[in-house]
């Protein structure tokens, strides 16, 4: 239970309660999401829909537990020491684009090495033809 629930007025244990509950069913769905198989399509899609909804729910209970605003989330990042569910996700989607774009990066080097490798060797090959 976050310290602040001690500090919270009458009525926030309640959020507090459901916060904790709306983090374990989000935790539950995201982790679902990840361990269905490729193949099980409607699963993975059911998973997919109810970590979104329960997202929406999270980031509801942090809001309705905390406040709104920077206040809140200065509140709930010092008395949990965590990240309000916003600020949480979008950091997930930018770390996920940065690893795709390093992807390409890596890729893209390794083809103009391949290129130089071959260009390289039909140079040689026609340097090697020209002098006999």
């Amino acid at each position: 239970m976050p310290a602040i629930a001690a500090l919270a007025p009458h009525g926030a244990g309640a959020d507090v309660a459901e916060l904790d509950d709306a983090r374990e069913a989000l935790d539950y769905w995201e982790t679902r999401a990840a361990a269905l198989p490729r193949l099980a399509v409607r699963d993975r899609r059911e998973a997919r829909e109810m970590a979104l909804r329960w997202r929406a729910r999270v980031t509801e209970a942090e809001r309705a537990a905390y406040g709104r605003g920077l206040r809140g989330a200065l509140l709930l990042m010092v008395s949990e020491l965590r990240l309000p569910e916003p600020t949480r996700q979008a950091g997930r989607h930018v770390a996920r684009r940065a690893r795709q774009a390093a992807v390409v990066v890596v890729v893209a080097v390794l083809a103009v090495l391949a290129a130089m490798a071959v260009a390289l060797v039909a140079l040689a090959s026609a340097l090697l033809g020209a002098l006999t």
